[in-house]
Order: C-alpha cells, then sequence, then structure tokens
C-alpha cells in the first residue's frame, strides 16, 4: 500500500469546541512551565515537546485521521488468526498477492470504506477460522479457500451418522501425514481396518461391517494416538424372506439358510431331488410368504420363479458358481445383466484366507456394479439386483468357528440386495454445533421430523422425487434424541473440521471478479489501540522526566 495524504474528517460544531479546549490546555499547560523556572532551557523545552506530542495525540484519537491508500483490488489475500507468518509469506508470495488482511484489520476497513467489497476482485482466504459474518460480507465474490491444518491433522472426513447393522460403515478423509505410518479404525483392541499412510497429503478410505446396535463409537487412531472418534447410531435390521432355489442340495446353501434362520428371517428352500420331484423345506415361515431375496445356482437363472421375482423389481443372489465364463453368460442371457469376468490366475482357485477360496476370476469394471469389500461378490442393478458370488464354499468358516468372516461377508453382501426401506434415512456425519445440517430422509411428501423437542418441516428433494431433506441447526452437544426411537451424535464446533464446514457453503468460484490489474483508492484509519498505547507512552515519559 502507498502513502498518499491525510484527510481529516469533517468536524461539527462541537468536535471544534473540543478541538479549541484542547488547545487551551495546551497553552495552560506552557504557561504553568514557563513560570516554574525550569533548571536548564534543555529540560524546559523537553517538557514542552513532551506535551505537545502529548496534545497532539489526543487530538488524533478524537479526530480519527483517515489516510488515503492505493489498493491492487484484482486479489486480496484474507488470513485467520493464528496462522504463522511464514505460511503467510509463502502463500503471498507464490500467488504474487500484495494486499494481506487480517479479519480484524479487513472488517474495519469494510467499516470506513462500505464500497470496498464491490471493489474486489478474487479473495484468498487462508486458514479455517472465518467468522460467518465476513464470509456474508464476501459471499457474492469469487473466493478461494487455502487450508492451513497441521501435519497429521484430519483435514477432511465424512461417515454415515444413522446406519444398519450389517451395512458396510465407510469412513472417507484426508490428512497430511509427518511420516509414513498406519491408520486405524479400532473397537476397543480389536482393528477393523487399517491404511498404511504414505509422507505427506493423503486420502484415505476405511471401510468395515457394521457389527453394532444403537449408539457406537468407534476410535480413529494415527499410529497410537487417537485423532478421531466416529460416533454413529446403528439400526436394527428387519427380518426379510429369502427364498432358495436349487438344484442339487449341498453344504454351502444349508449353511447360509441355517444362519440367516437363527438370525430371525424367514427362509424357504426348494430343492430338486429327482426328476420332476421338489423337496421344500421352510425356517421362521407363515402360511403366506412372499420373497423379498431369491438365492439360487446359475442353472436356474431362467427358472420362471426367478425371472418373475426379478422383474418385479426383487433381487437375486447367484452362488455355487461352477464355470465362471459360462455360468454369467446364462446369467446374462436370462435376466439382461452385463457381467464379465476374467481369469486371473492359472491356478485352479485363488486363495482368500485360510478357509476361504474363491474361482481365479475377477469381475470386469462394468455400470450400476459395486463390489463387496475384497471378496469376489459384486453386485448389479437392472430391474432388480442381482448378485454374483466367485466364492468356491464359505461354510469351513463356520466349520472352523470363524464366524466373524462369515457374517462380514454375507451380511454385507445381503445388506447391498435388500429392499429400499420405507424410513431410510442418511445423515452426513461429522456434525457440529451451530452448523447447519441436512438430514435425508425417504418421504415422498413434505411432512414434519422431531429432533430433540422441535419439530422440523422437510422439502421435496429437487433430485430425487421420492426423498425429502430437512436443514437443522443443532444447539446441544452430545447424543441428540431424533424420530424418538434414533439419536444423531453432535460434535463441538471448536476444531478445525468444524470451522472448515462453515467455510465450505460459502465457496464460489464463479462469483463476481473486478478486471485484471484493477487498483482503487480507499482511505483507512489507524486501531483506537495503537493512539492509546502512544499516550500510556507519552504519560510515562513525563512522569519520569522529573526524575532525572
Amino acid at each position: 500500500m502507498i502513502l498518499n495524504l491525510i484527510n481529516i474528517n469533517t468536524f461539527s460544531t462541537f468536535d471544534w469546541l473540543i478541538v479549541l479546549a484542547l488547545l487551551i490546555l495546551l497553552l495552560v499547560q506552557i504557561f504553568a512551565l514557563k513560570r516554574n523556572n525550569p533548571s536548564s532551557t534543555l529540560r524546559f523545552w523537553l517538557k514542552i515537546s513532551l506535551n505537545i506530542l502529548l496534545w497532539a495525540v489526543v487530538l488524533l484519537l478524537f479526530i480519527n485521521p483517515s489516510i488515503e491508500k492505493s489498493l491492487d483490488s484484482n486479489k486480496v489475500l484474507l488470513v485467520s488468526e493464528n496462522v504463522p507468518q511464514s505460511i503467510v509469506q509463502k502463500v503471498k508470495d507464490s500467488l504474487k498477492i500484495t494486499e494481506v488482511f487480517s479479519q480484524k484489520s479487513f472488517n474495519r476497513q469494510v467499516i470506513d470504506n462500505p464500497k470496498l467489497i464491490n471493489q474486489l476482485g478474487k479473495i484468498y482466504l487462508l486458514g479455517e477460522d472465518a467468522s460467518p459474518e465476513l464470509l456474508s460480507k464476501i459471499k457474492q465474490h469469487s473466493i478461494h479457500w487455502i487450508p492451513s491444518f497441521q501435519e497429521d491433522e484430519l483435514q477432511e472426513i465424512h461417515w454415515n451418522g444413522i446406519t444398519y447393522q450389517g451395512e458396510i460403515q465407510q469412513i472417507d478423509g484426508k490428512i497430511f501425514s509427518s511420516t509414513s505410518q498406519i491408520l486405524r479404525l479400532k473397537y476397543a483392541n480389536q482393528v477393523l481396518d487399517s491404511i498404511k499412510l504414505e509422507k505427506g497429503f493423503n486420502t484415505f478410505r476405511l471401510d468395515f461391517t457394521n457389527f453394532s446396535i444403537g449408539k457406537t463409537a468407534i476410535n480413529l487412531e494415527l499410529g497410537e494416538k487417537l485423532v478421531k472418534e466416529i460416533n454413529f447410531f446403528s439400526l436394527k435390521n428387519q427380518p426379510h424372506n429369502f427364498l432358495f432355489i436349487l438344484s442339487n442340495p449341498d453344504f454351502e446353501s444349508k449353511t447360509l439358510a441355517d444362519w440367516l434362520g437363527k438370525n430371525g428371517n424367514k427362509v424357504e428352500t426348494i430343492t430338486t431331488v429327482a426328476k420332476n420331484t421338489q423337496s421344500t423345506f421352510s425356517i421362521n415361515t407363515a402360511k403366506k410368504f412372499v420373497p423379498d431375496i431369491i438365492i439360487t445356482d446359475p442353472s436356474n437363472a431362467g427358472n420362471t420363479l426367478v425371472k418373475k421375482a426379478f422383474s418385479d423389481g426383487k433381487s437375486v443372489l447367484f452362488i455355487n458358481i461352477e464355470n465362471p465364463d459360462i455360468d454369467v453368460r446364462t446369467i446374462n442371457q436370462n435376466l439382461g445383466t452385463k457381467w464379465k469376468v476374467k481369469r486371473i490366475s492359472n491356478q485352479e482357485n485363488r486363495v482368500i484366507s485360510q478357509d476361504l477360496t474363491a474361482h481365479p476370476y475377477q469381475f470386469e469394471a462394468s455400470a450400476f456394479q459395486k463390489s463387496i469389500f475384497e471378496y469376489p461378490i459384486a453386485i448389479q442393478k437392472r430391474f432388480g439386483k442381482v448378485g454374483v458370488s466367485l466364492l468356491n464354499e464359505s461354510f469351513p468358516l463356520m466349520l472352523s468357528g470363524d464366524s466373524i468372516t462369515y457374517s462380514r461377508i454375507w451380511q454385507s453382501t445381503l445388506q447391498a440386495l435388500y429392499p429400499s426401506s420405507n424410513d431410510n434415512i442418511k445423515v452426513d456425519a461429522p456434525i457440529f454445533t451451530d452448523v447447519r445440517s441436512n438430514i435425508q430422509t425417504k418421504q415422498s411428501t413434505d411432512e414434519l421430523i422431531f429432533v430433540e423437542k422441535d419439530t422440523v418441516a422437510t422439502t421435496q428433494s429437487g433430485i430425487n422425487p421420492l426423498s425429502a431433506v430437512a436443514k437443522y441447526t443443532f444447539r446441544k452437544a452430545s447424543w441428540n434424541t431424533f424420530q424418538d426411537s434414533l439419536s444423531i451424535y453432535v460434535e463441538e464446533d471448536n476444531d478445525n473440521l468444524a470451522k472448515s464446514k462453515i467455510i465450505k457453503p460459502y465457496l464460489d468460484e464463479s462469483g463476481t471478479s473486478n478486471a485484471e490489474n484493477a487498483t482503487e483508492v480507499f482511505s483507512t484509519t489507524m486501531p483506537e489501540w495503537f493512539w492509546y498505547m502512544l499516550i500510556v507512552i507519552l504519560l510515562t515519559a513525563l512522569w519520569l522526566e522529573p526524575k532525572f
């Protein structure tokens, strides 16, 4: 900035009276000092100079002089509190920015120059601590955010705040790692998932099959340090109806049917035991049985029951694959799916774990296709959902006592095949106090939802007409009651993740921007603390002067 001139604000009659009173006071002081017959001319002029300076500073504090400065309004840098000067200088040099403001100084400049906002071009915001008042002032401009997170500090993280038991809970985030180290998800002493971070910037994804019901807390640890507590609410799955259609009885299907029955589901099995002879076996079923999911083998892809259920939007899972090349072609021909597999090994089988093997094939990527963890199982969405498993047999896991891995495989697979629930709720966590959050519900019309003692109106989503969105700002940290029987965890808004969440809605690089190389002239004033500091220094000098 370049100092052009000092322009005294226009005074009122009262202002001039105050100035006149201060001038009279100064003359009285000078006259009194002259009568005291100072010991030397030097001390006399020292006293006079200090009093004149004190009078001048008090006068400047009162009249509040403004200074006109030239401003390169094309690009300005607004710096949050506690950002090291070394980082500020580095950003300033790399972006070739000449105008740098702290948020306090910028707010003061805007008060002094109301038109300043309209004169700005690109605004670079350095750091996470930006007040909503500041953001609302500059929101019409092109805002570029430059984070200044510390090393080993989470820069971004997301997970599902409300999920179902057996559903895949996925945690996505970003972090700058100070060294090569392991990021782990832990529940008590059990590691649910982990990833090795390289030194520098990392994006990460961790996931696990949700095993809990109700309020759940998982630790996210970097090395041996806790960096985040992952809190979510888990719903118990409602029982579903499973129909097994089998060409031959086998241990794989029987083990899976028994496991589903023990978990409260209704299961019916139709098995061909001889030509034109079928055997039916039921678990937990009543008289009226309408299947939600059909589990069968590729030889039954053309079965009337399978094709009808699929055309009605039901899900079908194919297990007991024997020849992947031929079997997926059969499934495609009968159901119109687009499965493609390729051989990846000359071995007879590929080992997944000690008691689990699969065919030496893998699925080729395809639209509307989803894989299940690291397992050779995938789901495609057509009229209904179609799943294909390339596993040989999973029942040896149960025989060896590894029920955790067995449940992880089939809970995750079946969760992806379940029909959509009428009370689906999606909450993007983490949620912070005093920061507006979106709650998505499966509603086709505007309704009310209940949060603590409040009722919140929902509006139909413009993207998905079968869902609605509620916008709500939580005020209380910890668990908040939601829809009577559910809970949402809310965190304090005192960390950088919360502050960055406040900033992000204001980021719009398509906002207005002045032309390149624009230069404006604006006026500014010195902060009051500067004049107060000078007054204290001069009063101290006047007090000390007689003592020497």
